[in-house]
């Protein structure tokens, strides 16, 4: 499930935002479902919590059918962020796919400026967010000012380490989703090719081009197929989906 929550985390831009103004709000819920190649695999639900001064971002991923009989997933991961930078202050995840299991807790100390993890203490860069802080903080992002082939840095903290991408900004789309048909932005990352992906530009993110910029729809090659993800059910928006035409 690693994977697939960094599927989400890669496909916005870095630049200041205004404080509060964010496109989401405390009870908004995601719920996506996972397909392998043809097969349904299973389901993804993102949730926002807003407490004691700061936003509670919540992730779980699980199989589904016939995945539950030679690959069963159940993940949970848990960041909590200040409200004003919406910067991690601490993560958490609790991960079992198939026989492999791991639970790791990570404080994010910024007065030392380094990540107390239950393995190891790094030092922080700048902007620094977890796989799973790093979907709302670029949610945030102003993105009108982009132009299409231009390429943004990215990094995530993940397992001790960063990771870096660069994502490139497609232009505008529309696609057919649940829901009807939905303008769009579209994304091209560059991601780092033989751990999962197939290849580094093997993935299209789809984003709906409205005041919640909220990812519709993921594809992408990995080492063995492809993998699909598209959003089925929100709840708790802050601004209605803008779909251009319902389904008839």
């Amino acid at each position: 499930m690693k994977r697939l929550i960094f599927l989400f985390f890669i496909c916005y831009n870095f630049s200041a935002f205004a404080q509060n103004d964010y496109p989401f709000l405390s009870g908004e819920q995601l719920k996506y479902k996972l397909h392998y190649g043809p097969l349904v695999a299973g389901t993804a639900l993102l949730k926002v919590v807003e407490k004691n001064n700061s936003y509670q971002f919540l992730a779980e991923g699980k199989s589904t059918g016939i995945f539950n009989l030679f690959f069963k997933v159940r993940d949970t991961y848990q960041s909590i962020s200040d409200q004003h930078f919406l910067r991690p202050l601490y993560f958490n995840r609790d991960v079992k796919e198939g026989g492999y299991k791991k639970k790791e807790k990570v404080f994010f100390n910024y007065p030392l400026n380094q990540a107390e993890s239950t393995r190891d203490t790094i030092s922080l860069p700048e902007n620094t967010q977890d796989i799973l802080s790093l979907f709302y903080y670029l949610r945030a992002q102003e993105q009108d000012s982009l132009e299409i082939g231009q390429s943004i840095s990215i990094q995530v903290y993940l397992d001790d380490s960063f990771m870096n991408s660069e994502l490139i900004y497609m232009g505008k789309d529309t696609i057919k989703t649940a829901f009807g048909i939905i303008a769009s932005t579209k994304w091209i990352p560059q991601l780092e090719s033989g751990r999962v992906f197939e290849d580094e530009y093997g993935m299209c993110i789809w984003v709906s081009d409205d005041k919640n910029k909220i990812p519709l729809r993921i594809e992408t090659k990995v080492l063995v197929g492809s993998i699909k993800m598209d959003l089925i059910k929100y709840w708790g928006l802050k601004t209605p989906l803008k779909i251009t035409k319902q389904h008839q």
